[in-house]
């Protein structure tokens, strides 16, 4: 490999490493804020399904009768 690209790609990483710094300072403040947006969007997420589900219910016996 040559030396230049290989100091390239190291320059690379760390460019990318310092832009990310702060998630590695912090992950599990990061990873509650996350669990708590994604149970948030869950709830909503089965909420609507159910709704769809309750709709489906309706057309169903609505084509049987």
């Amino acid at each position: 490999m040559d030396k230049d690209k290989l100091l390239y790609n190291v320059k690379v990483i760390e460019k990318h490493l310092e832009k990310n710094e702060k998630w590695f300072q912090q992950p599990e403040k990061k990873m509650k804020s996350f669990e708590k947006n994604a149970g948030a969007w869950n709830k909503e997420f089965l909420e609507e399904i159910s709704n769809i589900e309750k709709v489906m219910k309706k057309l169903e016996n609505y084509f049987e009768s």
